[in-house]
């Protein structure tokens, strides 16, 4: 140990290695830290849905561990208390490591194992960091479990935790709707097929489309939400359960269970059908990201709706008119660009991209284990939270405050097709056609002779 440079030496199956004197990680966590720099990308610290997640997992087994008589009882309160410490205060400065750091996912253990032992060799025996006596971060905070399973089962309760925000965000943004079809009700808007025009329709029937749409993807979504109940804790290596002690296998998932229903977040949890897939791949968590690739795809779809149906306000459509949020040029006074559409299209554009991500994971797994399951759990947070805050921006800041343009719908759903389709059913297509040719485009001619067929 050198004051001077305050630093301690670590040594690990690699060699040695020098590591910040007052620093709460060791040795592995060092190493990832020279050979994953972060290049002002994100850290484990910044996803602490996963973090979290995965102290549960920890919090459990050291406890289900002095249950079963698997480590010595102070030893073992003292990772449970470490493990509860962090999760009531966030020691983000702890968990540095690069959210990508090579396959497998050990550095995020690995560098939740070793805080976990030197917190609870200072606060449970008064040891210095980096001493790993009594506790060892492999012997004891890792002791009937490792890394694939434990990161497994903290990605499953990480995804479920995450989902819901951006559920109860999707069901708003269907109930916004469907009040606006309500409020709007007698009202007409002219509808296209191909960008052209068509026929007339109430808006409660365009908005109403959107809403069941967005149920649908939602409900999707939530089933495989729901999946992500089945856990692989127990399956330790590549699936096989006989790496850790049977009572250990028993007791974990009703230990999680219990720690869940603590913090209030979803519970639950079964052990998975077949352990040897969960470490073949992760269908579960690809699945949800499926969903939500169809999801923000349709979220992407009625964005870009607004900004024609609010197009304009002179050369446009200008059916609808969105709250003015922000000036839309630096050139142009007076410019209302619709930007917070465009940035619920620029969010689906990047949770689809995380999409893109998380199923190449799939094409990759080779054999008995698939490493990637940083990149799957990475994009999948990721992408629910960009979903989340585009949806609550486009409710509260755009939806909630959209208004119709009265005239100008009563104008466009009287136009020429739409008349001449009501001829139709009135007088049949021969008639219709013929007033069409008489017509010459004029919307006025085939108003009349609508009228003069509904007065018939």
């Amino acid at each position: 140990m050198s004051s001077e440079q305050k630093t301690r030496i670590e040594r690990d199956s690699i060699g040695m290695l020098d590591v910040g004197l007052d620093a709460v990680f060791g040795i592995q966590t060092e190493r990832a830290l020279r050979l994953y720099p972060l290049a002002g990308q994100k850290r484990f610290a910044d996803y602490p849905a996963l973090l979290n997640a995965m102290l549960v997992v920890k919090k459990a087994a050291a406890q289900v561990n002095i249950d079963t008589g698997a480590i010595d009882p102070a030893m073992g309160e003292a990772l449970v208390a470490a493990t509860a410490d962090l999760l009531a205060t966030a020691r983000p400065e702890a968990f540095p490591v690069h959210a990508f750091h090579g396959g497998g996912g050990i550095s995020f253990n690995m560098n939740l194992n070793e805080v976990l032992a030197n917190l609870a060799n200072k606060a449970g025996f008064g040891a210095d960091y980096g001493s790993y006596a009594p506790i060892h971060p492999n012997d004891h905070a890792n002791l009937n479990h490792s890394t694939a399973d434990c990161l497994s089962t903290g990605c499953h309760i990480a995804a479920r935790a995450a989902f819901s925000g951006l559920a109860a965000e999707v069901e708003g943004l269907a109930a916004d709707l469907d009040q606006l079809g309500a409020d709007w009700a007698p009202l007409r808007k002219l509808a296209r097929t191909c960008l052209q025009d068509a026929v007339d329709i109430g808006f409660a029937d365009y908005l109403g489309g959107v809403s069941s749409s967005l149920h649908f993807n939602l409900d999707r979504a939530s089933r495989d939400a729901d999946a992500l109940r089945a856990v692989s804790i127990g399956g330790n290596i590549i699936g096989r359960s006989g790496d850790c002690e049977p009572a250990f296998f028993a007791a974990i998932i009703p230990a999680i269970n219990a720690e869940l229903e603590a913090l209030g977040l979803p519970a639950g949890l079964t052990r998975t059908d077949n352990l040897f897939a969960a470490s073949q791949a992760h269908d579960r968590l690809l699945a949800l990201g499926a969903s939500l690739d169809q999801l923000a795809r349709t979220l992407i779809r009625f964005a870009k709706d607004l900004r024609l149906m609010a197009s304009g306000p002179y050369g446009g459509l200008g059916e609808i008119r969105l709250p003015a949020m922000q000036p839309g040029s630096s050139a142009i006074p007076g410019k209302v660009n619709p930007t917070i559409p465009e940035f619920m299209v620029q969010c689906g554009m990047i949770a689809v991209g995380h999409a893109t991500a998380m199923a190449m994971t799939q094409d990759h797994g080779e054999m008995d284990y698939n490493p990637w399951e940083a990149v799957v759990i990475v994009s999948l947070l990721e992408m629910i939270q960009v979903l989340e805050s585009g949806v609550a921006t486009l409710r509260r800041n755009c939806v909630q405050g959209m208004r119709p343009d009265a005239a100008r719908n009563q104008d466009l759903a009287t136009s020429l097709l739409p008349s001449l389709i009501r001829l139709n059913q009135l007088k049949g297509y021969s008639y219709s056609a013929q007033v069409a040719k008489d017509a010459a485009g004029d919307p006025d001619f085939v108003r009349r002779k609508l009228a003069e067929a509904d007065g018939a």
